[in-house]
């Protein structure tokens, strides 16, 4: 065999019917800025007082995007929920990402001033993380789902 039909053999393999495929990864930063949208809205209310509608604003976009395009999200929740492999390492990493935010948040608020940009930073991080950790998550998760598929 040579190196063109290997590639194409595991082209084939990788899009076989039962194989769960990811999320885009737009959609991670728009978890992300869901996430950081509380500490962005709190940072900056005082001023601006239509920033505390922005976490409202980006619930709603969610849940329609939930609802009308993102139909490979509920296939991979269905296949989540049918292994308990998965299920395991969910609940793992949903406990360590909150545990990390309670973290970063209590270091924030004893080590940062009252009248700083605490929720800013804050929210910055998050963003940051929850991007990155919730592509980490998935990409984890789907390697658990598809093995058993």
């Amino acid at each position: 065999m040579n190196r063109f039909e290997m590639r194409e053999d595991r082209a084939v393999a990788d899009t076989r019917p039962g194989k769960i495929e990811g999320l885009p990864g737009w959609y991670f930063v728009l978890v992300g800025l869901l996430v950081a949208s509380n500490d962005f809205s709190l940072q900056f209310s005082d001023r601006y007082h239509w920033v505390v509608f922005l976490p409202i604003a980006l619930v709603a976009v969610h849940l329609t995007l939930w609802f009308t395009l993102l139909s490979r999200r509920r296939k991979y929740l269905r296949a989540v929920w049918r292994s308990k492999q998965a299920l395991v390492l969910v609940a793992v990493l949903f406990t360590l990402r909150l545990g990390l935010q309670f973290g970063l948040t209590k270091l924030t608020d004893s080590a940062a001033p009252l009248h700083s940009y605490t929720h800013l930073i804050l929210g910055l991080v998050m963003l940051v993380v929850t991007t990155a950790g919730a592509w980490f998550d998935q990409w984890l998760i789907l390697r658990v789902v598809n093995r058993e598929a």
